[in-house]
């Protein structure tokens, strides 16, 4: 257990600093390279490797959240700054790309331990572990710095970045293509729900329901509606308690607690300073889009002296710059109220959207949405949706995917005095370039522009 301490210490600091370090490292520590269940099962029980550090970019570059320009030109780190006005000749920090697939580097230890071990229930459960976290990984990653597949597949032969499958970090694994990218993740997945348990101690440990929840999140973002109710329902069947906000103390900065009743998956992204309370503002229109008596009017968002608002409602139950993006009850809801409108089955996506509804509104006050038109309750849906999963991590991937459609495309904008910045639809810069320091110490070409 000691050497696996040591090596897991050293596999931090490698991949942030760079594999050739990293394996000199290694060789001069003559470190023990993990062998056992015991050492597999260590290594997936590292929180703050494998729940903590996805990416927080696409929440900074979608249209929640607003920046004066002072405060814009005042951010310290450089690539936040300009990303926030969509600049295609910048590329996200490194951590955007190092955290993701540092995880992938564990899950691909861990899945090459158990594979030389007998077949055991303790083994399955640990490959189903780590393919989830590389499924995890890995679509995280493409919600940032891969093209969104097409419903025709007319993309699929595009360039991806690499779907990794082996802990070499020798192997010079080029970019997938994007047709291959998604099979593969979907094949972990789908692998994973079979073999995982059906329960853990803690949600920071995926279970079967949290594969399906995952599938369902996937599915949304592919745009098959009846696969993505299907297993948003598989999920549910598992756990579907709901908070009701009218428990919780609304005056508080942290209202929700970390591993509450919805939490299916416990993950928080990478921190950032651009997200500080001082700063980073709830865009103006978009908080009057709440209700006086949605509490999560005040649930979600602390008002400030000059009558804006911040956020604080982080599942993660910290006031902090690193938001819940882990897996909840609300999304996976959520996700099947969608496609419920989407395939035509009303009476359900009502009882989908109204439960979720009618905990988050004061107690009494709530009227049920009755609308049955599937265009008009589809747009009530998806404003539920961006309301619910503020910070979360789910605009920038939902504005992707519903941007394919002109019924639901925005064009997104900052305006400062005589500075005016747009994002349409399909634009390139929904496709992040890769960090430098990924190109300068690789063999990848950069997303071409």
């Amino acid at each position: 257990m000691k050497n696996i301490k040591i090596y897991i210490a050293l596999l931090t600091l490698g991949l942030c600093s760079g594999c050739e370090k990293f394996l000199e490292k290694k060789a001069d520590m003559k470190m023990a390279i993990p062998s056992t269940l015991e050492d597999a099962d260590a290594l997936m029980n590292n929180y703050s490797i494998l729940n903590q550090g996805y990416p927080y970019i696409g929440e900074l570059c979608s249209d929640n959240f607003m920046l004066t320009y002072a405060d814009w030109n005042a951010l310290a780190i450089l690539e936040d700054r300009e990303l926030f006005i969509w600049d295609k000749t910048v590329a996200p920090p490194s951590t955007q790309w190092f955290f993701p697939y540092r995880v992938v580097y564990n899950a691909n230890q861990v899945l090459q331990v158990v594979g030389g071990l007998a077949v055991s229930r303790e083994a399955l459960h640990l490959k189903g572990t780590a393919l989830f976290y590389r499924a995890y990984a890995h679509l995280s990653l493409s919600e940032l710095f891969v093209d969104i597949p097409r419903k025709d597949g007319s993309n699929a032969l595009q360039e991806a970045i690499p779907y990794r499958m082996t802990p070499n970090i020798e192997e010079n694994t080029g970019r997938s293509k994007l047709g291959k990218f998604f099979e593969l993740l979907l094949s972990d997945l789908i692998t994973a729900k079979d073999i995982l348990p059906e329960y853990t101690n803690v949600p920071s440990r995926p279970t079967r329901c949290a594969a399906d929840a995952l599938l369902a999140r996937l599915y949304l973002y592919l745009q098959d509606y009846p696969l993505a109710r299907y297993h948003a329902n598989e999920a549910l069947k598992s756990k579907s308690s709901l908070v009701d906000f009218n428990t919780l103390n609304a005056s508080s900065n942290t209202p929700i607690l970390r591993f509450n009743d919805e939490v299916i998956f416990q993950a928080i992204s990478t921190g950032s300073a651009t997200y500080t309370r001082t700063r980073w503002k709830v865009d103006q229109d978009f908080i009057d889009t709440f209700d006086a008596n949605d509490l999560r009017r005040k649930i979600f968002f602390i008002e400030n002296a000059d009558g804006t608002f911040s956020y604080k409602g982080n599942y993660d139950g910290q006031l902090n710059q690193a938001p819940f993006s882990g897996l909840a009850v609300d999304e996976i809801l959520l996700i099947r109220a969608e496609s419920n409108v989407r395939i035509n089955k009303i009476d359900e996506a009502l009882e989908d959207i109204n439960t979720l509804l009618l905990s988050r509104w004061k107690k009494d006050e709530y009227n049920p949405i009755v609308e049955r038109d599937p265009s008009e309750l589809l747009q009530i849906v998806l404003l539920e949706r961006r309301k619910e999963l503020i910070m979360r991590q789910r605009r920038w991937p939902d504005l992707k995917r519903l941007n394919m459609d002109v019924a639901t495309a925005q064009t997104l904008s900052r305006r400062w005095e005589d500075k005016n910045y747009e994002l349409k639809p399909g634009d390139i810069s929904y496709v992040q370039l890769i960090p430098l320091s990924v190109i300068n110490n690789s063999d990848l070409e950069q997303t071409k522009r």
